[in-house]
């Protein structure tokens, strides 16, 4: 299978389940948990878990959390290409599971990934790039430069938006010639609504709708995949998890359809348990 590099976030997730809806100024019960997290580093941990080569580059703090997390992943079957900041820590954020999902980020070092952290690209492979790498000015100039080595290097890119609140005109911009944009339908109404007028600016564009599916859309036509029913436990990482089932099934030669459904079945399975990677034996 061709090789991936992952360029995003590495972190830690803290899962906020309130017993009752928070009331402010009050001492509401919650089941808390910490787990692993980091779009980029989730979309890697499933790409691995799915028999994918993958390496993950990332910037983490100079502490406990952060070498937790590169631990974690290498033993996940990641190759982690983690570059130490020394004064930032390592990027956290808090999930709040209330019946929604709110999320609470302070990307931390994550933030100050630089084209410096950069490993050359060789060889063949396929680049993924989170846009959170894109959307945050500290960190764009890194994902700018990944972009631009990966078509210097002739191989293949990907892009996740990842945070429709956020994306601007400015964004297409930036993700000019990348192979594929995969979106949801959310950051696709954020670009204008039409996967079919984003292929002047990319190659194909595969959209996810949660529970209603995903379509792929390039010019040689459209398909369309409607996912088995699952009772969600927690949503997060459900759309880094697709990107990875998408990604693995596309790297090995699937079609478009073919694809689509490993990408459904990867992110069912993430809402299925809480956290965002992949279970372990």
């Amino acid at each position: 299978m061709t090789p991936v590099v992952v360029v995003g976030d590495l972190g830690v997730d803290v899962l906020v389940t309130p017993s009752t809806p928070p009331v402010p100024g009050a001492d509401v019960p919650a089941r808390i948990r910490t787990t692993a997290g980091g779009a980029g580093a989730n979309t890697a941990a499933w790409l691995a878990h799915l028999g994918a080569p993958v390496t993950l580059v990332a910037r983490v703090g100079d502490d406990g959390p952060g070498r937790a997390a590169v631990a974690e992943l290498g033993a996940s079957g990641v190759r982690v290409a983690a570059a130490v900041d020394p004064d930032a820590p390592t990027c956290t954020v808090v999930v709040l599971l209330d019946g929604d999902r709110t999320m609470l980020s302070d990307r931390g070092a994550a933030a100050r990934l630089s084209p410096d952290d950069l490993p050359p690209l060789t060889g063949r492979g396929h680049l993924h790039l989170s846009g959170y790498v894109l959307l945050d000015p500290p960190s764009r100039p890194a994902g700018l430069a990944a972009l631009a080595a990966a078509r210097a290097a002739g191989w293949t890119t990907s892009v996740d938006p990842q945070a429709a609140p956020a994306l601007t005109p400015e964004f297409l911009r930036w993700v000019r010639g990348v192979d594929l944009l995969l979106p949801n339908a959310d950051e696709l109404a954020a670009l204008g609504g039409s996967a079919r007028a984003l292929l002047d600016v990319v190659g194909a564009v595969a959209v996810t709708d949660g529970g209603r599916g995903a379509r792929w859309v390039d010019r040689s036509g459209t398909w369309s995949v409607v996912p088995r029913a699952v009772t969600p436990v927690d949503p997060t990482g459900a759309g880094d998890a697709f990107d990875a089932g998408l990604l693995a099934a596309r790297l090995a030669g699937a079609g478009p359809e073919e694809a689509l459904a490993a990408g459904c079945a990867a992110g069912a399975a993430a809402v299925r348990h809480p956290g965002a990677r992949p279970l372990t034996p």
